[in-house]
């Protein structure tokens, strides 16, 4: 099979970080899972952590937040080119859509920066292969602003 049969698939991921800010801050955590294009999980799940650098300081906020410790990520992780290394492998299989929720304005910038730190070029993989992205906050907008009662949603 050659890339160009390889069948679509959506990446959908996340990040946990220990900050609010993508370029200043570190990540913590990456979780993905891969479906088809009928959204049927194709391989296991990925969760992996990020060794804080020794010189960087968590957001006391953040770690409150995700519940993930410094200490933690520590003995849970890799550092971070490994990390970044995992990640790189998962955005880059041909005819991905990568996909979260809120990560076009944060995940993505997460991504651009843990890449550019560790000599990965930071675009690339948004586009190369017929790769995509999509945030599904704006389709969680559009489903409010639409048909608002198509969802149950939080008062609070």
């Amino acid at each position: 099979m050659t890339d160009t049969d390889k069948q679509p698939t959506f990446l959908f991921h996340d990040y946990e970080t220990f900050g609010t800010h993508p370029a200043l801050d570190r990540p913590a955590q990456f979780a993905a899972i891969r479906t088809d294009d009928e959204f049927n999980v194709i391989g296991e799940p990925e969760v992996f952590y990020c060794k804080p650098a020794d010189d960087y300081l968590p957001q006391p906020g953040a770690v409150l937040i995700t519940g993930i410790t410094p200490q933690e990520a520590r003995a849970k992780g890799e550092n971070e080119a490994a990390f970044a290394a995992r990640i790189h492998s998962l955005f880059t299989v041909p005819k991905t859509c990568i996909l979260g929720y809120n990560n076009v304005r944060f995940d993505d910038e997460v991504t651009r920066n843990v890449f550019y730190r560790n000599f990965y070029d930071p675009y690339a993989w948004s586009w190369q292969h017929d790769n995509s992205r999509w945030d599904l906050l704006d389709v969680m907008r559009a489903c409010y602003a639409l048909r608002p009662e198509g969802i149950n949603w939080p008062e609070n």
